[in-house]
């Protein structure tokens, strides 16, 4: 019996337990907080996006003296490229246009614009003559309502807290699960 009672065992002392779950604690924290910082970097592009777009639809304005999309001497000017009707707005139809003059022009690097560092698709929409930027995963939305209020504080950031140029559909509601389409104006 004696030699039961002398026989050590050996095991983590909660000592040793409690510094591997704090390190595991730090790990787990700082890989959700660079997700956060990650996420953080794709929004300010897609804000960054806005802004290069609309100095590039202005710039075309000021050089051409047209709305791109809507120029209807862009097929004179450029090669490979459709004439607008010139009646000074953006229909729907010259929208698909718009990234096409722009590229032309030599303001933007692609005739179709990048994807969005976030996801989705970015296309031009008309809605009664104002042209927009939209974010979308086809018809369906693109950003979580968390990554749609982020985008919108980057937005603020940017052009400053009285431009209101970002709408979302549906508007935001309580709803978490919700995906939103983002659009945000162009001119």
């Amino acid at each position: 019996m004696r030699d039961i009672a002398k026989k050590q065992f050996d095991g983590f002392s909660l000592i040793e337990i409690s510094i591997v779950l704090l390190i595991i604690g730090i790990i787990a924290g700082g890989m959700l907080k660079g997700r956060d910082l990650v996420e953080s970097v794709q929004l300010k592009s897609v804000a960054n996006d806005v802004q290069n777009i609309q100095t590039a639809f202005a710039s075309y304005i000021n050089s051409y003296d047209a709305i791109p999309g809507d120029d209807p001497s862009a097929s004179i000017k450029f090669k490979d490229v459709t004439d607008g009707d010139g009646d000074g707005t953006v229909s729907q139809g010259e929208a698909e246009n718009v990234f096409k003059h722009l590229f032309a022009a030599g303001l933007i690097d692609s005739a179709k614009f990048k994807k969005p560092k976030i996801g989705g698709n970015y296309d031009i929409i008309s809605e009664n003559g104002v042209v927009k930027l939209q974010l979308s995963n086809k018809r369906n939305g693109a950003l979580s309502k968390k990554q749609t209020i982020s985008l919108m504080a980057k937005i603020k950031e940017i052009f400053g807290e009285n431009k209101d140029i970002v709408e979302t559909d549906p508007p935001l509601s309580s709803s978490t699960s919700q995906k939103y389409i983002i659009k945000m104006k162009i001119n």
